[in-house]
């Protein structure tokens, strides 16, 4: 089984997507996939984990690329229309 995961979404994004993602990589036998921005994610493992690579710290781990990001600014349904690689429609 295939775990999707919004890296770009939420409170506290993508820190704690990322920190949670990791420690759930060591409780569940799932591979999880986080969808976002690779170079934001990969930025941010290296300052959490000094990896270069999320796959570094957990093999269980890969990442999804997207270029863009729903804001809370944007109207949703406009931006599922027009923001077709953001990581919220890419998930879904």
């Amino acid at each position: 089984m295939m775990i999707l995961v919004d890296a770009m979404g939420g409170d506290n994004a993508p820190d704690a997507v990322i920190k949670g993602a990791v420690r759930a990589s060591k409780e569940i036998k799932s591979d999880i996939c986080l969808v976002g921005n690779e170079e934001i994610i990969n930025q941010k493992v290296k300052e959490f984990y000094g990896k270069d690579k999320i796959e570094e710290v957990a093999s269980n781990i890969k990442i999804h690329h997207t270029t863009e990001t729903i804001e809370m600014e944007d109207t949703p349904t406009v931006a599922i229309k027009h923001k077709k690689d953001s990581s919220m429609v890419v998930r879904i």
